[in-house]
């Protein structure tokens, strides 16, 4: 069924922005920094900062699937997402500080990890309030500023870049606000129904098992990309270019009209560039743009990716957003945290100067191995063809209503936009109104349909979406 331009949704540039100083904060938490080594006995780990970031940040995750209410009101508070800001930009002028000690390093990873992984759900919340596509655009959006920014901050003076990331927790936060403010204008929304709730969970289940594995992978990259005592990664100006480049083409697919099936495009091309990445890291070893900074922006091409699927997934089962990112990135961040693990191990017991090619090969064929059994191209494309039919499903609400109850065309307008949310005000600002028309539209659209208020007309239209899902 097609739309009319005026029926999609508009992105929201406070949500885009501050998705966006979150997105940049990550990249410089975790790839700006130095390759620490810590030593734990007669075993040196490599990349020990960003392995107790990561940590820290699982066991975040964690706490909030065992308390999932303590969590959800802490994330609703303005003061607790602003403490969060606090801690880290804590933490990042801690990781820039010359001669780091082991306490610190460990400081560092606490600072920026926990608080970091409970704003990540708090913008889970944020962007999963809007419909799956628009979550996307908004997402691949702020990924693509954030890759574009991180690859300006690179050749920035020291003291700019530190003070930008001091910065940028905060100026998330605040956009985070506006976003906020601006959603608080809208009454509830009628999300997409689920066509087919069963399958939705199974290929969520097959989504969290590919991307332990592309977590993996990444994990083992991560230990050969520097030497200790260096940057963590020497290449991260081309990989923030090949992002930036990835999530402008991604944008490009979304916005195309009439398009279908684009969240399979961009898991297809991001698993294209990481896997590109670990077959020519040995014949790239000798030119800048090595092997690792292309498997790094797949990587983060895919974290893009699955975050969409994870606001998707979430809607389609009828639940939080921010309970399904805390599942999926405890996943995926847990993956990339077990690879770093096992790439020291792996390379404690082998002195040769084969380890880092066979950790690449070892990686690259686990990614193979995802893509082919675990959660395939295939399982991505049918997540976002369930999509789209509850979307579309949602649009066959509106025109079921709309006929039941012998709506005008007038009145069919006003009440697409109801069930978007649209408070009075807005319908009327819309479709260039007096308030008082919209009011008496409203109330002609409450007597035939025999509803009171509008909350009684959302139910009227959860009602009538069971009613066309019985009839499939």
């Amino acid at each position: 069924m097609s739309k009319t331009q005026e029926d999609i949704p508009k992105p929201s540039w406070a949500r885009i922005a501050g998705f966006a100083c979150y997105q940049g904060f990550v990249y410089a938490a975790f790839y700006l920094g130095t390759n620490h080594q810590m030593q734990l006995g007669p075993f040196s780990v490599e990349r020990a900062e960003l392995l107790l970031t990561l940590a820290f940040m699982v066991a975040a995750f964690i706490g909030e699937r065992l308390a999932p209410d303590v969590a959800e009101r802490a994330l609703s508070r303005s003061g607790t997402l602003a403490a969060f800001a606090a801690f880290m930009s804590a933490g990042a002028a801690i990781s820039a500080a010359p001669g780091t000690t082991a306490a610190e390093v460990a400081a560092e990873g606490l600072l920026i990890g926990a608080p970091m992984a409970l704003t990540l759900m708090a913008w889970g919340k944020t962007l999963g309030a809007n419909p799956p596509r628009l979550a996307a655009t908004e997402i691949f959006a702020a990924t693509g500023i954030a890759a574009a920014c991180c690859f300006a901050l690179w050749f920035a003076p020291e003291e700019i870049g530190l003070a930008l990331r001091c910065v940028l927790p905060f100026a998330g936060v605040a956009f985070m606000e506006i976003a906020r403010h601006e959603q608080s204008g809208m009454s509830e929304t009628m999300h997409p129904t689920p066509i087919k709730p069963a399958r939705a969970r199974t290929l969520s289940t097959r989504m969290l098992a590919g991307a332990l594995i592309f977590g993996l992978a990444a994990g083992f990259v991560e230990t050969y990309r520097s030497d200790p005592g260096s940057l963590s990664t020497p290449t991260l100006p081309y990989a923030m270019f090949i992002m930036t480049l990835f999530c402008g083409g991604v944008l490009e697919t979304l916005r195309a009209s009439g398009e279908r099936d684009t969240f399979s495009a961009s898991y297809r091309i991001a698993f294209t560039l990481m896997l590109a990445g670990f077959l020519f890291a040995p014949v790239l070893v000798n030119v800048d743009i090595t092997g690792d900074a292309i498997v790094l922006a797949g990587y983060l091409g895919l974290c893009a990716a699955f975050a969409s699927l994870f606001c998707a997934s979430a809607q389609l089962e009828g639940t939080s957003c921010a309970l399904a990112f805390a599942q999926g990135f405890a996943v995926l961040y847990g993956g990339e945290a077990l690879g770093i693990i096992l790439a020291n191990g792996l390379d404690a017991t082998n002195s040769l100067n084969t380890t880092p090619y066979a950790a690449m090969a070892t990686a690259g064929l686990a990614m193979v191995c995802a893509y082919v059994f675990l959660f395939t191209e295939r399982d991505f494309s049918a997540l976002s063809r369930v999509v789209d039919a509850a979307v579309d499903n949602t649009e066959d609400v509106k025109k079921a209503i709309a006929q039941a109850a012998a709506l005008s065309a007038r009145e069919t307008e006003v009440l697409s936009l109801a069930l978007r949310g649209r408070t009075n005000e807005r319908i009327a600002q819309e479709l260039f109104i007096a308030k008082s028309t919209a009011d008496t539209h409203l109330r002609r659209i409450y007597s035939k349909c025999g509803v009171h208020s509008r909350q009684e007309l959302l139910d009227l239209a959860e009602k009538t979406a069971a009613s066309l899902r019985s009839r499939e």
